[in-house]
């Protein structure tokens, strides 16, 4: 957001929640709408989704992430299984 002048406006903190989870839920729809099409394109619709499903879960318990707490490491990583879980279900949609 801006004024007339060009100078950038402070956001409320609600809407700047708003705004994050708005962008988390348009990039996980688009990410969506992009493995179903690459999936309709495959010999097997279902064994691509499930294959992917587990090489990504594979990454989130594996890949390399900034230094921070165990804890909220696990976290992360939890929320991170949840949204490929999310993601790439094992069925088409309907």
């Amino acid at each position: 957001m801006f004024k007339a002048s060009g100078a950038a406006m402070a956001e409320d903190e609600e809407t700047a929640t708003a705004r994050y989870i708005a962008a988390n839920v348009s990039t996980q729809l688009m990410l969506k709408t992009i493995i179903e099409i690459i999936s309709t394109m495959a010999d097997n619709p279902d064994k691509y989704r499930a294959g992917l499903r587990v090489k990504l879960l594979e990454l989130a318990d594996t890949m390399p992430l900034a230094a921070m707490a165990p804890a909220r490491e696990d976290k992360v990583r939890a929320f991170v299984r949840e949204t490929i879980s999310t993601l790439v279900t094992n069925k088409p949609p309907n």
